[in-house]
């Protein structure tokens, strides 16, 4: 992705993020958003290793069934991680100009006990040791983990100010996976973070699809060296998806919602280029590309006069 391309992103999901919390309430909107917390689990858990599918994720939250033939330890990851989203997603968002802090050291500590719930991590608790160093990257002391969480909690806590959210966020979970200041469930603990942030401001959770999946450990990498554009785009990415799917079910249900293979006709192959490039608005769900007839009728009167027909 070119630089000018991740910084419009930048802006769009700001934008994006604003338009939703004027949205009214209504109960498809509450839907849709309970969705987007269970694809958060899903694809975050994932992340950490848990071999769990979405169905099985599903079975494990709603009916207390161990479905599949899995470990025992990736049931006891993911209903730990959704305990501490559940309890993310009922902090009330903080409004504009709010003097208190976004999120604090009493609460980071919180959200890793919540997430290593039933494990064997001392959760909670700063670790003790010091890490070997990995390829450009080397963690602070064990006795010094206090003080830089500390130091990172207050830059983080006063809000993004004139940052777009999406780099404020990057800058954040990239100083945070350097220091890993816990003894384990660190990659868990600042996603939920993440999302405790964007809760304080009235965002969105954090959903990360499949393919972005693929992308997050090499751009959380170059994030802990302090080069946070590539995980910066993706959080973008995944802000304005996200909008898209709650804004999309707000909408009267006379443009209904539909896959773009059939929404697109014999134009597919062209829409399909136009989608990938985020040039036609479109949601990704499991993999694929959904949009509606309002959405592409939009993208054609964008293009250029004159244009051939196949890309109008």
């Amino acid at each position: 992705m070119d630089v000018r391309r991740a910084d419009g992103i930048l802006g769009q999901a700001d934008r994006a993020a604003r338009s939703v919390r004027m949205l009214p309430p209504q109960g498809a909107l509450a839907r849709e958003m309970r969705a987007i917390r269970r694809a958060e689990i899903f694809f975050s858990t994932s992340l950490a290793g848990s071999a769990l599918g979405a169905a099985d994720v599903d079975a494990l939250l709603d009916r207390g069934r161990a479905q599949g033939d899995h470990a025992l330890d990736d049931y006891i990851l993911v209903r730990a991680y959704a305990g501490a989203a559940d309890w993310v997603a009922g902090i009330r968002s903080l409004p504009p100009g709010d003097p208190r802090p976004l999120i604090s050291v009493d609460e980071l500590r919180q959200l890793n006990a919540r997430a290593a719930a039933g494990s064997n991590i001392r959760a909670g608790a700063w670790r003790q040791s010091n890490f070997a160093g990995r390829a450009g990257i080397v963690a602070p002391a064990a006795w010094l983990v206090a003080r830089e969480v500390t130091n990172l909690v207050d830059r983080v806590s006063r809000g993004p100010q004139a940052t777009p959210v999406a780099a404020w966020l990057a800058n954040f979970i990239g100083r945070f996976a350097r220091l890993s200041p816990f003894e384990g469930a660190n990659g868990r603990t600042v996603r939920l973070a993440a999302n405790l942030l964007l809760r304080r401001l009235d965002y969105p959770p954090l959903v990360f699809e499949a393919r972005e999946r693929k992308r997050y450990p090499a751009a959380l990498a170059a994030a802990e060296t302090k080069q946070p554009a590539r995980l910066a785009a993706l959080i973008a990415t995944a802000i304005l998806r996200t909008c898209d799917r709650l804004g999309a079910a707000a909408q009267p249900g006379d443009d209904p919602i539909l896959p773009l293979r059939d929404a697109a006709g014999s134009d597919y192959a062209a829409l399909a280029k136009a989608a990938q490039r985020g040039r036609l608005r479109t949601l990704l769900r499991g993999g694929r590309y959904f949009t509606t007839a309002g959405w592409i009728a939009e993208y054609r009167a964008s293009r250029p006069q004159g244009s051939p027909k196949s890309t109008r």
